[in-house]
């Protein structure tokens, strides 16, 4: 484990926050280099991204602020307290991310779908972002006799106040991650938009990542809160069904029914 890639007097460079900017970085390049390569790149993109940045960052930390909320009331805590030190969620800033993209399109009358442009830099995005929480974060995941189990040394888990699973191989769950993001990154950036209608990709993209979660939760070695179900799953159960529904509603439309191409005409008299 490297929790730390570098520390200079009162300077430390976090593993999990280099590639968490790292990945933000490769994702709006990404980003910007589809919207220049269509030529509707404008001033106002720049705004709904930093919007889209503050709004994940918020939503990383706030969607799970419950978790730890006994101990914010005890400490009599603000707040602030929690958006700079609380427990982050990849889910939350998905979620923060996107809302703060919705609310800021309405309010500068931007009414270009851009969902497209963003589904290949948001899988590269959180790719690059989960090396750092594999490098630097533990457990890797739950206890496993499968032959690619994990194991770290006990002076790295005795850095984790919590570190169940430490003491033999791991699941390394944020490489199940990592593959999949780096599958959905490679299908969409060779393929372009798979979906007809602007937009749905990346909502087919969240979909797939939703369940795909969902699943890894189960090995990912995270607390359970209720219902046998750990926080993302709580948090995921709405989400997923609204992007279901979603799907749901556009089929029954037939908005992805392509038309019936009309037979050829005979030749010749």
């Amino acid at each position: 484990m490297a929790p730390i890639v570098a520390q200079v007097g009162p300077f430390t460079l976090y593993t999990h926050d280099l590639f968490t900017v790292a990945g933000i970085l490769a994702g709006l390049a990404l980003y910007y280099r589809a919207l220049r390569r269509d030529r509707v790149l404008d001033g106002r993109i720049v705004v709904i991204s930093l919007a889209a940045i503050l709004g994940g960052a918020l939503g990383a930390r706030l969607i799970t602020s419950w978790e730890v909320i006994d101990e914010v009331s005890a400490a009599e805590l603000p707040l602030t307290y929690v958006i700079t030190h609380g427990p982050r969620s990849i889910i939350g800033g998905l979620a923060g991310g996107y809302l703060a993209i919705v609310l800021t399109k309405r309010a500068l009358g931007y009414t270009l779908s851009t969902g497209d442009y963003y589904a290949a830099a948001l899988p590269l995005a959180l790719a690059i972002g989960r090396i750092g929480c594999f490098l630097a974060e533990l457990p890797l995941g739950t206890p496993t006799d499968l032959p690619w189990g994990m194991t770290v040394a006990p002076e790295a888990a005795a850095g984790f106040p919590r570190c169940p699973g430490c003491d033999g191989p791991m699941h390394p769950s944020m490489l199940y991650e990592i593959g999949f993001h780096v599958a959905a990154f490679g299908l969409i950036f060779t393929r372009g938009p798979l979906l007809p209608i602007r937009g749905d990709t990346l909502k087919a993209y969240l979909l797939a990542y939703g369940i795909f979660r969902f699943g890894v939760e189960f090995v990912r070695g995270n607390e359970v809160q209720a219902w046998g179900l750990t926080g993302p799953q709580i948090v995921l159960i709405p989400l997923v069904g609204l992007l279901v529904i979603h799907f749901v509603r556009r089929l029954r439309s037939g908005a992805y029914r392509l038309p019936i191409p009309e037979p050829a005409t005979a030749r010749g008299g």
